[in-house]
């Protein structure tokens, strides 16, 4: 006997169950999310200590750095086939939670050596996290039916936030490092604990449905090369802002060296706010118009602050900047996600992994270029990659996307029975 749950109010009852169970995976999302965002700006905000205390120079710290990175870049991929054959709920926990023990290895490192050794592996279960918590994303938002990615990404960003805010903070305070780094270590790690259990497993792909966007063309590797690239477009802008913003408001817009801090700051506050709203101008507006006015008003934010330069431009154009590169990332790993013919996984480890190198090789090609022809002028890729986002994303995110169905339980549901 077939009964239509439309029609019968007692059948009502595992909707709602599923809709609480919705709820709560998207709560326990954003906690990773943060956890991620936090533990990241724990390891940033104190660099400058980790760089005093074992006495290193820049060549020394940079091979700490890279060794975090490289670590990432090891990771990213193994991330990726992981998620395609256990799931992303079964990555995310244990990521998240050795990520945070990473903590306690970086602040107690003996000699160098060791600190090296904990860099490379922070750096792989950095990568190992942001690449399941962002598949995990996609899993929620796809449940839902509806834009959430941004104020996902806008938990990343407040957690970072929040980690230099407080730290800082407490490093005036005369708090030792290695104890800031335990105490937020114990506290990452019961975050991470909660959240066991609370997320969803991986869709299931249905056969046979349209896509919601049937008109797209090219294959799915053109489209997930296309992604990557928009990524790294994007993280450039977004690690050229992180390290040289405050450095543009000193050198070039004449903010004292107290002050020139509140560039980044207002960058920063504006791209957590935007991400924040994101879901809402998304929703409103779509993916491919979100993603051309992101491209554009980021252009115009670096623009303004070249052209005016003085110090009000700049702070303006900075506030632009954070508006614009918000909602980029999101838009950008929603799509790679759903790649018709693609793992969620799997392309989500392709192009975070083009835009991770994209943050990182941004700065010092940014200072390369800027040693030769000024900090101004250097800035101006910076407009170029906005222009391109603005033009060239829009085939990106009109990928085909296909429809998926959540099993909550293996159980034959009331209709069935």
């Amino acid at each position: 006997m077939h009964l239509d749950i439309e029609c019968d109010p007692r059948l009502q009852k595992p909707h709602l169950a599923s809709e609480v169970r919705l709820r709560q995976a998207r709560r326990a999302a954003a906690i990773l999310f943060l956890v991620d965002g936090l533990t990241f700006g724990t390891w940033a905000a104190l660099i400058p200590s980790f760089k005093q205390a074992f006495s290193l120079t820049e060549g020394g710290l940079s091979w700490v750095l890279f060794a975090l990175v490289g670590g990432a870049m090891v990771s990213m991929p193994v991330a990726g086939r992981l998620i395609g054959r256990w799931g992303s709920h079964r990555l995310c926990n244990p990521a998240a939670v050795a990520f945070s023990a990473t903590l306690l290895a970086l602040a107690w490192a003996p000699s160098y050596g060791t600190l090296i050794a904990a860099a490379f592996c922070f750096g792989v279960w950095k990568g190992a996290l942001d690449v399941s918590v962002n598949a995990q994303a996609i899993v929620v938002e796809n449940a839902m039916r509806k834009p959430i990615m941004s104020s996902f990404q806008a938990f990343w960003s407040l957690g970072g936030l929040v980690a230099a805010c407080l730290l800082s903070l407490l490093l005036h305070q005369g708090v030792a490092h290695s104890l800031l780094m335990t105490g937020m270590s114990v506290v990452l790690l019961a975050l991470g604990v909660w959240t066991m259990g609370k997320l969803l497993p991986d869709p299931v792909r249905v056969q046979g449905l349209e896509s919601v966007h049937p008109k797209a063309t090219g294959s799915p590797r053109t489209r997930l090369l296309l992604l990557g690239g928009l990524a790294f477009l994007a993280l450039f802008s977004e690690g050229v802002m992180l390290d040289w913003s405050a450095v543009y408001a000193g050198s070039v817009s004449g903010m004292a060296v107290s002050t020139a801090p509140l560039a980044f700051a207002v960058y920063a506050l504006c791209m957590a706010a935007g991400r924040f709203l994101g879901d809402v101008v998304t929703a409103r507006v779509g993916n491919v118009a979100t993603l051309r006015i992101s491209g554009l008003v980021t252009a115009g934010g670096i623009a303004l602050a070249v052209i005016g330069q003085s110090w009000p431009f700049a702070l303006a154009g900075f506030a632009l900047v954070g508006l614009g590169v918000a909602n980029m990332v999101p838009v950008i790993f929603g799509a790679a996600g759903r790649v018709e013919g693609q793992e969620p996984g799997t392309s989500l480890a392709t192009v975070t992994t083009a835009g991770y190198f994209g943050f990182l090789a941004g700065p010092p090609m940014v200072g390369f270029v800027a040693a030769h022809v000024g900090l101004p002028a250097a800035f101006c890729v910076v407009i170029v990659f906005g222009i391109a986002i603005a033009t060239l994303g829009v085939r990106a995110v009109q990928t085909r996307t296909p429809r998926y169905a959540f099993v909550a339980e293996p159980a034959p549901s009331a209709c069935e029975r």
